[in-house]
């Protein structure tokens, strides 16, 4: 009962800060600090994580620039970004894939292909399925 009040409470104080970040009301040191964060984030090779969970946050936009609902790379730059081997990114998008959580598209036209064609230095689309991911999966704590 103590962790859901505690989880209650920080997931309102975030709700606030990012309410007030959005109208611009935080201080400009305390915007300054939120972007420095997000900043040295985006840096970081994200080797803690099981590689699935790092190409999430990738899709999600906490290490790339793009803010498209789809995501253009490569196994060469997913490997740049989340600092895991190929084949470990091939298998967590096969694996992905396979759940149903994400679809990969390459070409012109675009023609779906699996994770397992994927060559290391081919360009494909990653489009999230973010209502499925969101019901598959518990909050982060």
């Amino acid at each position: 009962m103590a962790i859901a009040n505690a989880r209650r409470v920080l997931d309102a104080t975030r709700a606030r800060r990012d309410r007030d970040r959005a109208l611009g009301l935080l201080p400009e040191q305390v915007e300054f600090m939120l972007r420095r964060l997000e900043r040295e984030q985006r840096e970081q090779p994200a080797t803690d994580r099981p590689p699935e969970d790092a190409l999430l946050l990738f899709c999600a936009g906490g290490l790339r620039d793009s803010d498209d609902d789809a995501t253009y790379t490569s196994l060469r730059k997913l490997e740049q970004a989340t600092g895991h081997g190929a084949e470990d990114l091939r298998t967590a998008l096969h694996r992905l894939a396979t759940a149903g959580e994400m679809r990969l598209y390459h070409g012109n036209p675009e023609t779906l292909v699996s994770a397992t064609d994927l060559a290391v230095r081919a360009s494909f689309v990653i489009v999230a399925d973010w209502r499925r991911i969101n019901g598959n999966r518990p909050r982060p704590t």
